[in-house]
């Protein structure tokens, strides 16, 4: 039986060893932490659960076999999860008045009718920021387009790249009907933990705590771990490997579930995205006890802060923390409420960049030539959310399979 060593035990790593062994290969999975999941967990508390990363995966068709094949009983988004909100002094379904909303029709339409979906194709090397200007115009893009992408990638969009994040609409891969999202009754664990059950059940050597050198490893190895730790991995046995993923700038963020003992019920659905030029530090708020059924015993928020420009809010005490939130709360939801509980989860360097410089460096990693038996994996090369990084895992395992026929 042929060996397949995977280094790192987040989502990449458990998905794409999960995809080998079910392909009959050994895996041996390393993880130099002291438990699976990564980013992905969810804490238990008498009030409820709190995520500490990620809420749910987008429900793609993998996403939905992967949870069948697991024994996984989904839990799906509740219809209050549809109304989604952008800040605007207050929280609103649709930030532009009706003059703008117009002259921003009037705007996309004729390239759509002149160009047709080519025409709004990103530019290499151009930010979210000019591109939503160029074809959106300045309003929509600052209080559409630039809350809407930082609440997934956790930065401001005037350095994000719009290749990297737009470019896949333009591809010619067929893309199917958006359904929502899914994750575990209990949360995320609930997935991390059926996953982790799965791969003992197929043989897979989980070695946590594990300092693993990549010049020791025999045979086909995927390096599941972030840019920075994929640069130290291959520093010594590919220099130019290493060189290239040095450059990939990492972010920091952090989110914030705080637990009430009074429903805010003025703003009911998934969340509240906050544009920059409020002078408010929040990304934006997830109103989780709107978003999934049957989790929750109090009412909750879950409050994203961070990004590049906002690192030194991870040095704030809790204390300090929970007073500026408040004064953005209050701000935002106009909500002066009694606070139950909290859980606070800093994640110090932890997500990619999505910048011109990831740009930059994903496509100079092309120009090398990667080693036959080196696979890389994770969250800086297929995107950010999990629903891809699962998809990646499915072609790592393929092509892998394909090699060692």
């Amino acid at each position: 039986m042929r060996t397949v060593h995977v280094i790192g035990a987040g989502f990449a790593g458990l998905t794409v060893s999960l995809r080998l062994a079910q392909k009959g290969f050994q895996v041996e999975l390393y993880e130099t932490g002291n438990r699976v999941g990564g980013l992905l967990g969810t804490d238990q508390t008498e009030h409820g659960i709190a995520e500490r990363a990620a809420n749910a995966l987008i429900r793609t068709e993998k996403a939905e076999q992967l949870f069948q094949e697991l024994g996984i009983t989904p839990s799906l988004p509740l219809d209050s999860s549809k109304k989604r909100f952008l800040f605007r002094g207050i929280p609103k379904a649709w930030p532009l008045s009706f003059m703008e909303t117009v002259v921003t029709i009037a705007r996309v339409v004729p390239q759509i009718l002149l160009r047709g979906k080519k025409g709004f194709k990103p530019q290499a090397g151009e930010t979210l920021q000019t591109w939503g200007e160029r074809h959106l115009g300045k309003i929509p893009t600052r209080f559409i387009l630039g809350p809407a992408m930082q609440g997934i990638y956790g930065n401001e969009i005037t350095n994000l790249s719009a290749s990297l994040i737009l470019g896949p609409i333009f591809s010619q891969t067929k893309k199917g009907k958006y359904k929502g999202l899914l994750t575990g009754p209990g949360g995320m664990q609930d997935l991390v933990n059926h996953l982790e059950q799965r791969l003992h059940e197929l043989g897979v050597k989980i070695h946590l705590n594990a300092q693993i050198k990549l010049e020791d490893l025999q045979g086909p190895v995927v390096v599941a771990t972030s840019a920075k730790a994929a640069a130290e991995l291959t520093r010594v046995r590919y220099p130019s490997i290493a060189q290239v993923l040095s450059r990939i700038q990492m972010s920091s963020l952090m989110s914030v579930t705080l637990f009430f003992a009074k429903a805010q019920d003025k703003f009911k659905g998934f969340g509240c995205l906050i544009p920059r030029g409020f002078d408010l530090k929040a990304l934006g708020v997830l109103m989780n006890s709107y978003i999934f059924k049957d989790r929750d015993k109090t009412y909750n928020e879950t409050w994203i802060l961070g990004g590049s420009k906002e690192e030194q809010l991870l040095d704030l005490s809790d204390t300090e923390l929970l007073k500026l939130i408040a004064e953005e709360r209050f701000r935002i939801l106009g909500q002066k409420d009694s606070l139950l509980d909290y859980r606070i989860n800093r994640w110090k360097k932890a997500l990619p960049y999505y910048n011109l410089q990831l740009e930059e460096s994903l496509a100079d990693l092309q120009e090398v030539e990667l080693p036959k038996d080196l696979h890389l994996h994770g969250n800086y090369l297929s995107g950010i959310g999990l629903s891809k990084i699962l998809e990646r895992s499915d072609l790592i395992a393929e092509k892998i399979a394909s090699q060692h026929e």
